[in-house]
């Protein structure tokens, strides 16, 4: 059965270590001296909004708790139209939170691949990853809880489509959610652990406005937890597609009524969110041609970055 789990609190450390206690414990997730992967929102974030990337506290509880069981931790990010992994994973903590806790930092984009068949995929047969995903024992999702102009929401299941070692992803998004579930069913996270700290509402996954929330919320099944997540940002799980897809090819339910959930009750802590506009014209356009989407990608970034800038000069 998928359990989820849903702590309220102000201090990462504590919140993680109890919702991973709710569900079992981590020692039902991983075992002794295993090599995992940790995968979580990088260069989908604006440098110092909280918000738009992992929460380092967040990703440091997490990392300590593997080093007590002596596992091989690496986490990684691969290129994007927005910024190279290698300049995000920096300007986002990732690096030092890594090197504090001896982990193993790697651009997804480069090194060894693997081909990794997809069973049943809608539309990928197989695509090439890093080997540091590919041999991974265990997978653990870590995004931040963020709206989302093309997919409504940015969760664990989205969040792995960063694995993916092209920069100009957008040639994918004619078909994001069907690629999001393919991606998923083919190297699917053992845990799923959503930092709510911050959040993000509006015109994510840039653009939106930080969302104080105070939530951690983990899962032993990547589509329920990111249903149980949608239902406490007041979206309907069904009404996401790769949440709908994902469910419809037995991946997960995304009934709530079929998931148990310990901890705070949905409703308890639900704080609707402002949904992401839809797509803006030139971003529906640069659709027709990979460069002209990843030139759009870049500029829409950049003017998230600008105006993060602006706002923080201002106060």
């Amino acid at each position: 059965m998928s359990i989820v789990s849903i702590v309220k609190g102000d201090n990462p450390e504590v919140m993680v270590e109890k919702a991973l206690d709710l569900l079992g414990g981590l020692n039902n997730y991983v075992e002794q001296g295993q090599k995992v992967f940790i995968k979580p929102n990088v260069c989908g974030g604006v440098p110092g909004k909280p918000g738009s990337f992992t929460n380092p506290r967040v990703l440091t509880s997490v990392m300590r708790l593997l080093r007590k069981m002596d596992a091989a931790v690496s986490v990684g990010e691969a290129d994007s139209c927005m910024y190279t992994a290698d300049v995000m994973l920096r300007e986002t903590g990732v690096n030092d939170v890594a090197a504090q806790n001896g982990a193993e930092v790697a651009n997804l984009s480069y090194g060894d691949m693997v081909k990794i068949d997809v069973p049943n995929g809608y539309v990928l047969k197989s695509f090439l990853v890093n080997r540091a995903v590919a041999e991974a024992d265990a997978i653990i999702s870590m995004p931040v809880m963020k709206t989302h102009m093309c997919t409504a929401v940015t969760l664990g299941m989205k969040v792995m489509f960063g694995i993916l070692p092209e920069r100009k992803k957008s040639r994918y998004h004619p078909k994001l959610d069907h690629i999001i579930v393919d991606v998923v069913s083919a190297l699917t996270p053992r845990l799923t652990i959503i930092d709510g700290t911050v959040g993000m509402e509006g015109e994510g996954p840039f653009k939106g406005e930080p969302l104080e929330l105070g939530l951690v919320i983990a899962g032993n099944n990547v589509v329920s937890t990111d249903a149980c997540a949608a239902a406490v940002m007041g979206i309907d799980p069904s009404s996401i597609d790769h949440l709908r897809l994902a469910s419809e090819k037995g991946l997960g339910t995304i009934d709530l009524n079929e998931i148990e959930v310990r901890g705070e009750p949905i409703e308890a802590v639900k704080r609707p969110f402002r949904q992401a506009p839809p797509e803006r014209r030139e971003r529906i356009i640069s659709r027709l041609s990979k460069n002209l989407g990843y030139v759009v990608m870049h500029r829409h970034y950049e003017e998230a970055v600008n105006s993060w800038k602006k706002s923080q000069q201002k106060s």
